[in-house]
């Protein structure tokens, strides 16, 4: 099973963050998964959510922001040493490019960038994800997915070399899509498993996600779900999208011994 990095190591430090990704970076798994918006000015940020108010001290839609206002807002992470309040801010995109490259270009690292175009459809955001791509030298590195199939088509007619996901919440929607459409992995939800002998039917990777409920965010200290990672490869699962992925790293080695 191919673990990653669901917005970085996002129980241990806030999601979508540099913080997060760094920590991600150390361990030895497939990759990191992030979520990109546009701000009013056209910047790439990454975030999750389409408003800043759950993960941030402000309040209003992402699309709302400049990019300058966007770094004003706070998030709190770990308190210093001496328990003083600390915090950090929503990164551009280009920040995490620098972050991240000398790791994928050193230990083959990929990053599965989700363009959040689903509610708010941002024009030009596939542009602008496969130039930056291509401006660090990222592209052999990069998959990209969303739940907005004209975003994946698009990206696939942009450049038909880039790795694409679908993502979807039944994994028979992710495969009906694939049916009539170039893409190159299914991204369903994990509990949403409803085919039978799915590796019969695909020969495509198939990257399951979880939702908050069963994995947390930073800095919630709620009990995590960690799911049977056998059981997935049975159910045709071949990689897993997790908030703590230093668990399951732990417990792959527990059960080789």
């Amino acid at each position: 099973m191919k673990i990653w990095a669901h917005r970085g190591c996002s129980y241990a430090w806030p999601e979508n963050t540099l913080e997060a990704f760094y920590a991600a970076c150390k361990l030895p798994i497939e990759g990191i998964e992030l979520d990109i918006q546009l701000s009013k000015d056209g910047r790439l940020v990454v975030i999750h959510d389409e408003t800043v108010n759950r993960t941030t001290d402000g309040s209003g839609s992402v699309a709302e922001f400049t990019f300058r206002e966007l770094r004003c807002l706070r998030i709190q992470t770990h308190p210093s040493k001496d328990g003083q309040k600390c915090f950090t801010s929503i990164p551009s995109m280009e920040e995490v490019f620098e972050l991240i490259r000398p790791y994928c270009l050193k230990k083959g690292l990929l990053l599965n960038i989700e363009l959040k175009n689903n509610v708010i459809p941002y024009e030009g955001m596939e542009d602008k994800i496969l130039n930056m791509a291509k401006q660090f030298g990222l592209e052999d590195y990069v998959i990209y997915s969303s739940f907005n199939p004209d975003s994946v088509r698009l990206i696939k007619e942009k450049n038909p070399a880039a790795r694409t996901g679908i993502l979807a919440s039944p994994v028979s929607a992710c495969l009906e899509f694939a049916k009539s459409n170039p893409v190159d992995a299914l991204h369903p939800y994990v509990k949403n498993l409803d085919i039978t002998d799915l590796r019969a039917k695909t020969g495509l990777p198939v990257r399951a996600w979880n939702v908050k409920t069963y994995e947390p965010f930073y800095p919630s200290k709620d009990f995590v779900e960690l799911q049977d990672l056998e059981e997935l490869e049975n159910a045709g699962v071949t990689d897993i999208f997790t908030n703590v992925p230093e668990r399951y790293l732990n417990e792959e080695r527990t059960n080789a011994l």
